[in-house]
C-alpha cells in the first residue's frame, strides 16, 4: 500500500472511532444502526445536542462545542451597560486571530448578557465599523420609540470557535431587513 493511502486509511479509521465513541456517549451506550458507517463526528456535534439559554430577555442556542448558533430577541436600551472584559478577552480561543476583538452578539448597551455565549472573536475593524454602525442604527430606532427585534445566526467553518460569517435579520416595527456580514475587515 502506498504511503499516502496508508495515512488516509489511518485517518479515516481514527475519525470513525471518534464518531462511534461520541455516538455511544450521547446515546446511552448504543451504537448507530450501521456501526461500519456512523454519522460523522462533525455532523453529530454541529446538528444536534443544542441547548437553549434565555438571559436578559434574549434566547441563545448553543451547540455541544459551546458555540452560540442562534440569538433572538427584542432589543432594549439599558441605562447602565455592564461588560465582562474576561469573556471578551477569551472569545473565540483557540481560533481567535491577532486582529480580533471580543465582540458581543447583543451589545452591553442593549442589556446583552455578560456570559461567554454572548461573545465571539470578531475582527476589530468589523466590530468597530460596520457592526457598530448597525448597532447605532438600532439604538436610534429604539430611542425613536420603534420596536427592534433581532435574529442573529453565526456560521462556523468546521469545528472552529471563531465564526467566519454572521447572518443578521432584524425587524423594525415589523419591517424585515437582513444582511450577511463576513467576520473580516470592512472595505
Amino acid at each position: 500500500m502506498p504511503h499516502q493511502q496508508f495515512l488516509d486509511a489511518g485517518r479515516d479509521a481514527w475519525k470513525k472511532y471518534l464518531a462511534l465513541t461520541y455516538y455511544a456517549q450521547t446515546h446511552r451506550g448504543r451504537l448507530p444502526a450501521n456501526p461500519a458507517a456512523p454519522p460523522s463526528l462533525e455532523s453529530q456535534v454541529l446538528d444536534s445536542n443544542w441547548r437553549r439559554v434565555t438571559a436578559n430577555g434574549y434566547d441563545f442556542q448553543i451547540d455541544a462545542l459551546s458555540r452560540t448558533r442562534k440569538i433572538y430577541g427584542l432589543l432594549a436600551i439599558t441605562l447602565s451597560p455592564v461588560r465582562s472584559r474576561t469573556n471578551q478577552a477569551r472569545a473565540g480561543v483557540p481560533d481567535r486571530r491577532a486582529g480580533d476583538d471580543g465582540g458581543h452578539y447583543i451589545a452591553a448597551r442593549f442589556n446583552g448578557p455578560r456570559a461567554s455565549f454572548n461573545h465571539f472573536a470578531q475582527n476589530a475593524n468589523f466590530n468597530r465599523g460596520e457592526y457598530r454602525l448597525l448597532e447605532d442604527g438600532w439604538a436610534r430606532d429604539l430611542r425613536a420609540g420603534r420596536k427592534v427585534v433581532v435574529d442573529i445566526v453565526p456560521h462556523y467553518s468546521g469545528l472552529s470557535q471563531r465564526p467566519d460569517n454572521t447572518f443578521i435579520t432584524w425587524y423594525i416595527d415589523g419591517k424585515k431587513r437582513s444582511k450577511s456580514f463576513p467576520n473580516e475587515a470592512t472595505k
